[in-house]
């Protein structure tokens, strides 16, 4: 084969190029510490590099972001549970306290005050929020638990299920005894205090504007109950047969004295009768017996009933209760039509993407630790101080009066006599209180163990939040340390590259120079 001069040109100039090009590439590869400078150059390492790019990137978004926002959304509600825990593990203390020892006027001053103030710390934190999102509200983050003040915009139709285990029997005092100049000591004796037992279930709010109906349901079988709603005021409030027996007497009597028969005046009567007294003041309702045998074999216990003014710290219904709610104006007269029709929130999940394909829920709904009705026990104590209270003070009215010289030998008798009816009345009294604190021992005993797996709930979470941040973090070394071995080239390895394409190159270029020197005109 015949080699021209051209030739071995062109192919000496081709390998000079590439030797050029080769000592670019290393020269790139020196001064940027990058293998490639474009995809081109090696298809197979800019691919890895995207894989790894972009499984970095997810990863930071995980171990940087996704991850410190849920532990402090989980901070914070670790710590509002945790105070909430303090303060009713206080309270417990105080009912426990209260349930077995004799308490001086000063101890029960104090802690119906305590308490109160217990209640107020309790709503603070149970609107706990981070970052203006409500922590114990479910999807509902931008509506706090519970009403930051008093209220009467709205008025709800609330729909609370009751069981079983909420109908209770009670102890209660029935005396009326009140200063009167003209009654006797004979008088006063036959007005001697009594303790009743009752029977009772509590709904969750007081002050409520009227019951619109109870069921129950047995067998599959739903029956209602026959109520009526009093203030808590009367006089008969507790007794429903005295209450039961004066309707049906003045019913009967109405009907006889319009013209009816003994017969229909006596149905009159049975229909005046009813299965419930619903007090509108306290939220109780009261039963009679035969209603509360039958409430205590019940599935379930259905209580639909109105309100539309709430203190401050009350739950709003939305939270907790199937409900409805209008706003109304000053007279209570609604405005425009229904503007919320809430269902009972269920396990309202808010979770958070902490690593690829998985999510961890984060908040913790306060129906599942705090019940509705937590403040109303509390109020029930308060209440029974205050009535003890009040005994204590009639009796230091009496004890003024007896020092009056004034009063005649009967009048002081009957004075007499209705301090030691009102003594006895403080006896008994005093032990419809120890119940009352017992019953306090028994719910904020359950509130604590409610708070308490709450809480152990959130810390298994939190832990489990934690070992993924750890596995995170040692994934995050080892892609960067992956994304470092196929984009880059050590400093070493660079520097001998380039320093061998460069002798590499001088010595093409010295061989191409003596080559080309020698032409056939040299030889002629």
């Amino acid at each position: 084969m015949r080699v021209t001069n051209q030739m071995l040109t062109n192919n000496m100039m081709n390998n000079i190029n590439k030797n050029k090009q080769y000592l670019s590439t290393k020269g790139d590869q020196y001064a940027t510490g990058q293998k490639i400078q474009r995809p081109s150059e090696d298809p197979v390492v800019a691919i890895r590099s995207l894989k790894y790019r972009t499984q970095l990137t997810q990863l930071n978004q995980y171990y940087e972001k996704n991850i410190p926002d849920a532990k402090q959304w989980m901070n914070v509600t670790e710590s509002a549970l945790t105070q909430m825990n303090s303060i009713i593990t206080q309270m417990n203390t105080y009912f426990n306290q209260g349930a077995n020892d004799p308490l001086t006027v000063a101890n029960r001053d104090s802690i119906a005050m305590t308490l109160d103030e217990y209640m107020q710390q309790i709503y603070q934190y149970a609107n706990t929020d981070y970052a203006g999102r409500y922590v114990f509200t479910g999807y509902r983050t931008d509506e706090p638990l519970l009403f930051p003040r008093d209220c009467t915009e709205y008025s709800y139709e609330i729909t609370e299920n009751l069981t079983k285990d909420d109908v209770k029997t009670f102890q209660y005092v029935k005396a009326s005894l009140d200063y009167d100049v003209s009654l006797t000591a004979e008088d006063y004796a036959g007005k001697a205090p009594t303790m009743l037992q009752g029977y009772r279930m509590n709904i969750s709010y007081k002050k409520i504007d009227d019951m619109t109906g109870i069921s129950y349901t047995k067998g599959g079988t739903t029956t209602d109950l026959k109520i009526k709603v009093v203030e808590s005021s009367d006089a008969n409030a507790y007794d429903i047969n005295a209450y039961n027996d004066a309707a049906a007497e003045q019913a009967r009597a109405a009907a006889l004295a319009a013209g009816k028969s003994q017969a229909e005046a006596d149905a009159a009567a049975d229909d005046a009768r009813c299965d419930a007294l619903v007090l509108k003041d306290t939220g109780e309702v009261i039963l009679t017996k035969d209603s509360y045998q039958v409430l205590k074999e019940a599935d379930d216990i259905t209580t639909k009933y109105k309100k539309s003014s709430f203190d401050a710290g009350d739950a709003k219904p939305e939270h907790y209760f199937d409900c409805t709610r209008v706003t109304i104006d000053g007279t209570g007269t609604p405005i425009g039509g229904t503007e919320g029709n809430y269902t009972k929130p269920g396990n309202q999940k808010i979770q958070y993407e902490i690593n690829f394909s998985q999510k961890l829920t984060v908040n913790t709904m306060a129906n599942e630790f705090l019940s509705a009705d937590l403040k109303r026990h509390v109020d029930d104590v308060i209440n029974q101080l205050n009535q003890v209270s009040n005994i204590e003070s009639k009796i230091k009215d009496m004890e003024k009066k007896l020092e009056d010289d004034t009063l005649s030998d009967n009048q002081k008798k009957a004075v007499s006599e209705l301090k030691k009816q009102l003594e006895n009345q403080l006896s008994l009294e005093n032990k419809v209180l120890q119940e009352k604190y017992a019953h306090g021992l028994t719910v904020t005993q359950k509130a604590e163990d409610e708070v308490n797996a709450a809480d152990a709930d959130l810390g298994s979470r939190y832990n489990r939040l934690e070992l993924t941040e750890d596995r995170l973090s040692n994934q995050q070394v080892d892609f960067e340390d992956m994304l470092l071995s196929n984009d880059s080239v050590e400093l070493e390895d660079s520097i001998i590259n380039y320093t061998s394409a460069k002798d590499q190159y001088n010595a093409s270029l010295s061989a191409a120079a003596k080559a080309v020197t020698n032409t056939l005109l040299d030889f002629l």
